[in-house]
């Protein structure tokens, strides 16, 4: 469930010493199931759009890539195999570098791309990408992982050669302004614990974790143990919100989705300009995705909704944490890790955690990646055949 989910976390101790097969085939499970589930939230639950209403226009799919589900199928694995080339050969090179022997690099950086392009956060080593030691490696994957983080449908804006529309999607602008903001607090947390003497380490390890938890991949360069023990509680905090916003709607990133904070911050400044302006006024908020939109009180309603829905999904796989004992630390954020597909750990998912967390986990994941609307259509449709309306 977490290779196809793309979750990124495991009840395996010992990474390292897995036959090459199986390790292959966990970050398979990546490449199939992000593009896989992509596909299905795109095209077989979007025909639901106009008999659920409002709450499909808060999950932020009402975009199509192309009219009908061959060409949008075609479409999307094109990108992916076009990119595993370009993206794989990248970090062969950047391995080959850091001392590998050619068909090793080439077995890593097939599993490294998969890993983070798809935002799955599987690693072929225990100890995820601080194995490598390359900063070559890093500045590979940065850019892979915020391309598995883009919507579908920005792919094709960009295809067409739509460049301007990096800058004024209201999901770019949204992701790239709370990538700083949280970047600037991570690095004043990790600052305060005085956790790198070097500061250009310090960066370097906040800006890939925070892109890391941001685009909910789950690639990491430290033990996740010492996320609790040396980072304090700023910098840990700043993860588990990054990975609870997630990355785009329609991409392999799971979380809230820029989509849905974007137009919930565009709500609030269209409510405090009403505020301000006279009675009489007209106030009219528009927002960017790949045309320009008038915003409404609907979109608004459904965004909150579904941000409703994800703070309960989060939290309540977190009281069950603090029910088995747990400190609240470490329950929030395995909780929002499994939830937003986000993948990174503290260590609290282990062979011998107790099976109602499992089995929590485990649900998370399903209804974090598949969203609540498919999870709705789903609970209907087996309502209705109990029903015997089917």
């Amino acid at each position: 469930m977490s290779g196809f989910a793309t979750i990124g976390q495991t009840l395996v101790n010992d990474v390292d010493h897995l036959a090459r097969s199986v390790n292959l085939w966990r970050h398979l499970m990546q490449f199939i199931g992000g593009q896989g589930i992509v596909i299905v939230v795109l095209t077989i639950f979007a025909s639901a759009g106009g008999r659920i209403g409002y709450l499909y226009t808060g999950e932020g799919r009402e975009e199509k890539i192309l009219p009908n589900v061959i060409r949008t199928v075609r479409f999307i694995w094109r990108v992916a195999l076009v990119y595993a080339v370009i993206g794989t050969t990248l970090l062969w090179l950047a391995l080959l570098s850091a001392g590998m022997g050619p068909p090793t690099a080439l077995y890593h950086g097939a599993n490294l791309f998969m890993a983070a392009f798809d935002t799955g956060g599987f690693a072929t080593m225990s100890s995820s990408v601080a194995f490598y030691r390359s900063i070559a490696v890093e500045l590979v994957l940065l850019p892979i992982m915020t391309a598995g983080g883009f919507s579908f449908a920005l792919h094709y804006q960009l295809w067409l050669g739509r460049r301007s529309e990096l800058v004024r999607n209201i999901e770019t602008r949204t992701i790239a302004t709370s990538t700083l903001v949280m970047f600037t607090i991570m690095l004043v947390g990790l600052g305060r614990t005085g956790t790198f003497t070097d500061f250009f380490v310090m960066m370097r390890q906040g800006f890939f974790h925070i892109v890391s938890a941001h685009t909910t991949t789950g690639l990491a360069t430290v033990p996740g143990r010492l996320y609790v023990t040396d980072w304090g509680v700023l910098a840990p905090a700043v993860l588990v919100t990054a990975m609870a916003f997630g990355g785009m709607a329609g991409s392999t990133a799971g979380g809230i989705k820029a989509m849905r904070i974007g137009l919930i911050l565009k709500g609030i400044t269209r409510d405090v300009r009403k505020v301000l302006l006279p009675e009489d006024a007209i106030v009219v908020e528009t927002f960017h995705s790949t045309t320009r939109k008038v915003l409404s009180d609907t979109q608004v309603r459904a965004a909150a909704t579904i941000l409703l829905l994800w703070l309960v999904l989060y939290f309540g796989g977190g009281l069950l944490g603090l029910f088995y004992g747990y400190d609240l630390q470490l329950a929030l954020f395995e909780s929002t890790a499994a939830a937003s597909s986000g993948g990174l750990s503290v260590g609290l998912v282990r062979p011998d955690l107790e099976w109602p967390l499992k089995v929590t986990y485990v649900a998370q994941m399903v209804i974090g990646r598949l969203e609540f609307i498919a999870i709705f259509a789903l609970f209907g449709y087996l309502l209705a055949i109990v029903r015997g309306r089917v």
